[in-house]
């Protein structure tokens, strides 16, 4: 595995334990309001896991990280076993993706999927898998990027951000996610769980650049009935 291990994955492993270490990773949480005590908690696209051991310091009831990249799910579980601390159960790590989660209707309180929605194949199709294993009145919190993240590296990659922008107008013209890393407009992800019976509570934003969303994070909530979402 260690051969297989690109300069890539070690620059993310290490980041995302950096930005653990620092509390950047518990601070996403706090800002959404988000705990994990007593829940049954998920999280689609978990990478090493850094999320994972900020969860498991609530003492989840169940805490199950899934990714569909197996380097980034063996070198989390090595980390993740030397971070979380007894007697909190070490999380389960299972290798799938979105569209198709390998779990039974209503299976967790809290769904977390942290940057994964710029890669799904389609947006509808992912946030309604997501709502599929949340119970009602359980907690879904995404993030993804928005249209002033690629400004961030216009000096360093020129054609990087070029690739996100042609990738986000391919996608809105054909339906179709061509090319993965789509940027998003936060509001129409809303409009979106607002139509599927998941109720947006929290919407924040880490980062403007030029006056352009760079992440989002929303915070929404499955119910049978429909509380006022926010504007």
């Amino acid at each position: 595995m260690k051969d297989r291990l690109t300069k890539w994955h070690a620059a993310y492993i290490q980041n995302a334990y950096y930005e653990l270490k620092r509390g950047t990773t518990r601070k996403q949480l706090d800002t959404l309001n988000i705990n994990a005590i007593g829940k049954k908690v998920l999280d689609v696209g978990c990478g090493p896991g850094n999320l994972l051991v900020a969860l498991s310091a609530d003492a989840p009831e169940l805490l199950i990280g899934v990714d569909i990249d197996e380097i980034f799910l063996v070198f989390g579980h090595s980390q993740i076993e030397k971070l979380v601390k007894k007697p909190t159960a070490i999380p389960t790590l299972l290798r799938a993706s979105l569209p198709t989660l390998p779990f039974a209707d209503e299976t967790f309180d809290l769904v977390t999927c942290f940057l994964v929605m710029p890669h799904v194949p389609d947006d509808k199709t992912a946030l309604t898998e997501l709502a599929r294993v949340l119970k009602p009145g359980g907690t879904l919190a995404v993030s993804g990027h928005g249209f002033g993240f690629p400004l961030r590296y216009l000096k360093r990659f020129r054609l990087k951000p070029l690739q996100m922008y042609l990738a986000t107008l391919i996608y809105r013209c054909t339906g179709k996610k061509w090319i993965r890393n789509t940027l998003q407009d936060d509001r129409k992800i809303c409009d979106i769980l607002k139509s599927i019976g998941v109720v947006p509570e929290v919407r924040h934003y880490n980062q403007k650049i030029l006056g352009c969303v760079a992440t989002y994070w929303v915070k929404a909530i499955k119910s049978e009935t429909s509380p006022k979402a926010i504007q």
